[in-house]
């Protein structure tokens, strides 16, 4: 009869962790991607801010800053985000880093390789160019993240449309009289 109550008594202790063990398994893995227009998708990883907040994660959220049901939540800018709404309730400098910085942290980026070029492949490095300029020298005023941009041409580029904004041969060598710097021939 006393191990009875031992074995019983074991298990409610143990029910609980297995309860949250089971709930953090399922819903700390969860990989929410958000489209946005203006500057791409955003992939929000429920592990990591599990990590670092724990169980106030989960409140410390919803339903405050997001509803758990995502069509009820509004949409946003990053101008808002840098004001403290949605994300930059936290995303502020001081209790994690600024939503102003480092926007390869929430919008992941690639190199992007157009192959339509009549003269050999180019290939656009994000790490080079986030290394000189930040995002919002081209986003979204010259390229929307994904896809729907214009398609490009050597002659608008040359006219200071799209790359030939910047690459006019003062701010960055000139899109009319260095081809090898683009095109892998």
């Amino acid at each position: 009869m006393k191990f009875r109550w031992i074995v019983i008594c074991l298990l409610l202790l143990a029910l609980p962790s297995l309860l949250y063990a089971d709930w953090t398994k399922s819903w700390s893995k969860k990989i929410v991607k958000i489209k946005g227009d203006a500057f791409g998708t955003v992939v929000f990883n429920h592990i990591d801010h599990f990590d670092n907040l724990g169980q106030r994660l989960c409140t410390r959220c919803h339903p405050k800053i997001f509803y758990v049901d995502r069509s009820k939540n509004p949409d946003f800018t990053m101008e808002e985000m840098e004001k403290g709404k949605a994300c930059g309730a936290c995303h502020n400098g001081g209790i994690a880093f600024s939503v102003k910085d480092n926007c390869a942290a929430c919008h992941p980026t690639r190199d992007i390789t157009f192959k339509r070029s009549p003269v050999g492949k180019v290939t656009f490095s994000h790490e080079v160019h986030t290394g000189m300029f930040s995002c919002s020298s081209c986003h979204p005023a010259l390229f929307i993240p994904g896809p729907g941009n214009k398609k490009l041409t050597m002659d608008k580029m040359g006219k200071g449309e799209a790359c030939g904004a910047c690459h006019d041969g003062s701010t960055a060598f000139s899109v009319e009289n260095d081809c090898d710097h683009c095109h892998q021939m």
